[in-house]
């Protein structure tokens, strides 16, 4: 009887493919892997992340969106997070979540539901849509340009 899964690779950038224009990072990984989210903004701080539920080995796409303390005012919501696989052509939505519940004082986190990726042992990402409104507005669709792989026997 062996092993299913061996281990979890995080990569950042393009081994990928190199269509994809981005270098690529491989890094072993631990349990504390799977809660590293990748962040972007300054007032309001959009991050999402490739979850790993060691204890499952699924994956599952999160996103969340704050307003930080001492930016503007603003009230937040992220909203169509999707998890997606790279086929070796394109990337592939394989699960949603439309999160559609409305405007947040502070932060607001989505998930989708969960994946076997030794499936299709292919490479995962995340991407969604991250809205806010107060001092100013806006709409931004953000990935943070990493992709999440687990090593499969």
């Amino acid at each position: 009887m062996g092993l299913k899964r061996v281990g979890r690779l995080g990569t950042t950038g393009a081994l990928v493919t190199a269509a994809l224009g981005a270098s690529i990072v491989f890094t072993p990984s631990s349990a504390s892997a799977a809660s590293e989210w990748q962040c972007s903004g300054t007032q309001v701080k959009r991050c999402a992340t490739v979850w790993w539920d060691e204890a499952n080995d699924t994956y599952r796409a999160r996103a969340k969106i704050t307003d930080v303390a001492g930016g503007g005012s603003y009230q937040v919501a992220v909203t169509n997070v999707k998890l997606r696989r790279y086929d070796g052509d394109k990337w592939v939505t394989v699960r949603t979540s439309a999160d559609s519940d409305g405007w947040h004082g502070t932060e607001d986190a989505a998930a989708t539901t969960t994946i076997d990726p030794c499936v299709s042992k292919q490479s995962f990402d995340v991407v969604a849509t991250f809205r806010w409104k107060g001092t100013s507005s806006g709409t931004k669709t953000w990935n943070p340009n990493m992709g999440w792989s687990l090593l499969c026997s």
